[in-house]
């Protein structure tokens, strides 16, 4: 009953914000899930959310110049995040990888100013991690699908699937 809570409010909250969400990004990692103990599962998601925090710092500076760290809710992209499959542990193919949904970054303010700019930008940035690899998707989106997709495993069990620390809803993106 408090998860199903959990997750109802958790939907309705990013939903709030998947119309300001213009890229999808999904990004492989090199941590293996295969016959891990939970306790290790607990260590790869911690590390999976440390080289995001990497990233998407990274990538703001990038986007927004040092504005990204000293006015974080205006010069910030709008970034949703989370971290997908720890609860795999019995498929030897699987590895943990983050999701993004990606907003406010194409603006008159961000250096980032193509598409291309912006593809190039997410892989240096995701490859510069000790745990990037370059199986690297972006793609454009346009509706709340992106939001559903990235919380599915909310739906199995995973109240902590999304990486709070690493959400950033910077109220300028909602200007926009």
């Amino acid at each position: 009953m408090q998860n199903q809570k959990i997750i109802t409010a958790t939907l309705q909250f990013l939903k709030i914000y998947a119309p300001y969400c213009t890229h999808a990004l999904t990004l492989q990692t090199n941590l293996s899930t295969y016959n891990v103990t939970k306790s290790k599962m607990e260590l790869l998601n911690e590390l999976a959310i440390r080289n995001t925090r990497f990233f998407v710092r990274r990538l703001a500076t990038t986007a927004y110049g040092n504005g990204a760290t000293r006015k974080t809710h205006t010069l910030h992209p709008l970034v949703i995040t989370t971290i997908e499959g720890t609860l795999n542990n019995y498929d030897k193919n699987k590895t943990l990888h983050t999701h993004i949904a990606l907003g406010n970054i194409l603006t008159p303010q961000s250096h980032i100013k193509t598409e291309k700019e912006l593809i190039r930008t997410i892989k240096t940035n995701w490859l510069a991690t000790e745990i990037g690899v370059a199986d690297i998707v972006v793609k454009k989106i346009n509706s709340n699908d992106w939001i559903n997709y990235i919380t599915k495993e909310l739906y199995e069990g995973n109240v902590d699937c999304v990486d709070w620390t690493n959400t950033h809803i910077p109220y300028k993106a909602l200007l926009n």
